[in-house]
């Protein structure tokens, strides 16, 4: 496969004389794998498909060594969803949902309800966490985001955001973000013939991974110069393990974990992965 067509990647580009930095994002294998790890409706993977290019176009906005996180909290039928992304690449994500409430068809403002949107840097104990908050009370995911960068960040920004599943059933999402680069000003008419350009693209087009990202950029981009970077990749890989919930139950007094045990053993499933640790009281005994 040729470095045009790869996927799980997000391909970073300028737009210099027009003072505009930018990103594309294509994800297969990463969002396949993730959805895939639980039983999702159609309409909540579709959402979490959105989430999971979404965060990994944001956290190459950002310079940071630790965990970028992508949280969604609603009192609509999908309650909750996380999305995280390291800066070494892997990323994990899942949701939480009242299946009654879930239509198959369901639009992206229709599962939210009300609620907000949390972006989150954490980089570990010795730097100062940050968190920023915005109200989901758009109709898409893009205008959320757009609304964020404009409240909170001062900068302008525009991202194409689509999601499908393929008839193998594979997910495929993809992403293109525009931002004007910190610093700069952009003319209200610069914007004008931006959006007009990315009004051109169609969601089937971002989706269409067998056309090299390089021509992509071109059709649209052709009129003005482009630099291109190379691209970052990414993974589905989930941090839990078992030394990390044995770390976790060690926190708890002997009677708490006691309490736990169900026929002298205790299981415990990653809400990420899905995955299930499966402890013996006596390992349990010996953590303590």
């Amino acid at each position: 496969m040729t470095t045009s067509l790869m996927v799980d990647i997000s391909v970073p580009f300028l737009l210099p004389a027009l003072y505009l930095r930018g990103q594309i994002v294509r994800l297969q294998n990463v969002t396949t794998t993730i959805i895939n790890q639980h039983a999702y409706p159609y309409s909540i993977a579709k959402v979490l498909a959105d989430l999971l290019v979404a965060g990994s176009a944001l956290s190459n906005l950002l310079k940071y060594k630790g965990v970028f996180t992508l949280q969604i909290k609603t009192t609509g039928p999908m309650r909750l969803a996380v999305v995280d992304v390291t800066s070494a690449g892997h990323i994990r994500g899942y949701t939480q949902f009242k299946s009654q409430e879930v239509e198959k068809e369901a639009a992206f403002k229709d599962l939210l309800g009300e609620g907000y949107l949390v972006f989150t840097v954490d980089q570990g104990r010795e730097v100062d966490r940050y968190q920023a908050i915005v109200s989901l009370n758009h109709d898409t995911l893009s205008e959320a985001l757009v609304h964020y960068f404009q409240q909170s960040e001062q900068l302008e920004t525009r991202i194409c955001i689509a999601s499908h599943r393929t008839k193998e059933g594979n997910w495929k999402s993809s992403a293109l973000l525009l931002q004007q680069m910190p610093s700069q000003t952009i003319e209200a008419e610069t914007w004008h013939y931006v959006e007009a350009l990315l009004n051109t693209l169609s969601s089937e087009e971002l989706l269409d991974f067998s056309v090299p990202y390089e021509t992509l950029l071109y059709r649209l981009f052709h009129e003005t110069d482009i630099t291109v970077f190379d691209p970052i990749g990414y993974k589905a890989q989930c941090r839990c393990s078992e030394e990390r919930i044995k770390t976790f139950l060690n926190t708890l007094s002997l009677e708490e974990v006691e309490g736990l045990l169900e026929n002298g053993r205790l299981k415990i499933s990653c809400e990420f992965c899905n995955h299930v640790y499966d402890f013996e009281r006596k390992d349990i005994i010996t953590i303590h």
